[in-house]
């Protein structure tokens, strides 16, 4: 029994050359602008539509699925922001709670009246001013003059101790008269800061009112 052997065929690649050749000059010339114009518009142009149709039914599922990636991508970003953005306002409510319960509180201390201790009396000259002249008029008894009562006292101290805007507001709110003696009862800077910070107007009819108090006998 003979054997032969079967010599293998070689691959011979210019076989395939030109057809590669024509497929990419083809390739080259569909992808041309001016040519797809005139495919296009041409007398290919039903073969041209039905291809491209055909491409689009066979490219479809991927840009689908493109478009889809895209969407959740934009959602999951406009989520993200949504969570920022509720995380800022929930944070701008509570300094607000806190700037508010703060505020509260500087107002409370603002409206309590601010105890001071009554201070011993001290001797000024007469010629010191206008206003201390009068100041003190009503701290002691004397035949003719006006006892300074518990309450004034206690008031003289407490603006005393106010700042003299909050102390005027006050002022203007009292009748003249009593505001005249308890003013009496304050020094003469405190009395002065008060009166500073009063309108002209009634700074002018409280210092009149003040004046006409009578002086200690015993001064």
């Amino acid at each position: 029994m003979i054997v032969t052997r079967q010599r293998r065929r070689r691959l011979h690649l210019g076989r395939f050359a030109f057809p590669l050749l024509v497929i990419a000059a083809l390739g080259f010339v569909l992808s041309f602008p001016p040519t797809q114009r005139a495919l296009a518009n041409g007398p290919l142009k039903p073969a041209w539509s039905a291809g491209a149709n055909a491409g689009s039914v066979l490219v479809r599922p991927f840009t689908f699925a493109a478009q889809q990636q895209t969407i959740n991508d934009r959602n999951r970003q406009i989520q993200s922001l949504d969570n920022q953005l509720e995380a800022q306002r929930k944070a701008k409510a509570d300094a607000d709670a806190r700037a508010q319960q703060l505020q509260q509180q500087l107002t409370a201390l603002a409206n309590q009246p601010h105890e001071a201790p009554a201070a011993a009396p001290v001797r000024r000259p007469a010629a010191a001013s206008a206003f201390a002249g009068v100041a003190g008029a009503a701290s002691t008894a004397g035949a003719g003059a006006q006892a300074a009562s518990d309450e004034e006292r206690r008031l003289a101290a407490t603006w005393a101790a106010m700042e003299p805007e909050k102390a005027a507001a006050i002022v203007q709110r009292l009748p003249d008269d009593e505001v005249s003696r308890v003013l009496a009862q304050m020094d003469a800077d405190s009395a002065g800061a008060i009166m500073n910070a009063l309108p002209t107007g009634v700074a002018a009819r409280i210092s009149r009112a003040v004046a006409q108090i009578p002086p200690a006998a015993n001064r």
